[in-house]
């Protein structure tokens, strides 16, 4: 569990939080609304599509908000020159951060050296920025997440992350657990996917986790505002 800190509570557990837009049925309006409330609550980035990310890099600019380009959602499966163009989009329109999903066909086929190529090459294009590779772990076998974890690393990766929130399955704590012991501090850890309240998100960072992604940041302030917390985060 983190440390007390002298940081209000609220303030210091929104830095955790990526404000997810990326329900397939989403409109700008909710890419709107959604900058919005990032810049009220103080979340870390709003994570959104290339599409959306002009967008938000307008609104958020000025802020301590970061603009997240999602790249490769939900499956990863594009290849190479697709994800090369998807973060170009999103840097060429002002992302600071990027959460890319590696491919999962070539995972799955033992072709680890595409993997890794992929993630290297989006490194390479979001260069001097953030970068985040989702693992989705649902689809995995635990040798499967510890291989892919350190793949990502050795290709460049700011963070591991659990899931695109489009899977059978998203975040769980050991999974969060099993991936902070694998990077070993050369990068960190995001759970995402199926994340709506306080105690999921206690849950993750007790195990590790430094980001949270989720589209129900502003349900999960409430609560923890109306819960009366005595736990600070920092």
């Amino acid at each position: 569990m983190p440390e007390e800190s002298s940081v209000p509570a609220v303030e210091a557990l929104a830095r955790y939080i990526d404000h997810t837009v990326l329900a397939p049925d989403h409109t700008v309006e909710d890419v709107e609304r959604a900058c919005g409330e990032a810049i009220g609550y103080g979340f870390a980035a709003v994570s959104v599509s290339p599409y959306d990310v002009a967008r938000a890099a307008k609104l958020l600019a000025g802020t301590d908000v970061a603009a997240d380009g999602a790249v490769g959602i939900p499956l990863g499966h594009g290849g190479l020159k697709s994800k090369q163009a998807e973060a170009r989009t999103c840097i060429d329109a002002g992302a600071d951060e990027v959460d890319m999903v590696l491919n999962l066909v070539a995972l799955k086929s033992g072709f680890w050296g595409d993997v890794g190529g992929e993630i290297a090459a989006v490194r390479r294009i979001a260069e001097g920025r953030i970068l985040k590779v989702v693992l989705e772990c649902c689809w995995l076998t635990d040798a499967e997440k510890v291989r892919a974890c350190k793949t990502a690393v050795e290709a460049g990766a700011d963070f591991v992350k659990t899931s695109t929130g489009f899977g059978r399955g998203g975040a769980t704590a050991e999974d969060v657990a099993l991936m902070k012991r694998t990077v070993a501090g050369r990068a960190q850890v995001k759970a995402a996917g199926g994340i709506r309240t306080v105690a999921q998100v206690r849950a993750m960072l007790d195990a590790g986790a430094t980001r949270i992604g989720t589209s129900a940041g502003v349900v999960i302030i409430r609560e923890f505002q109306n819960s009366g917390p005595i736990l600070r985060y920092d």
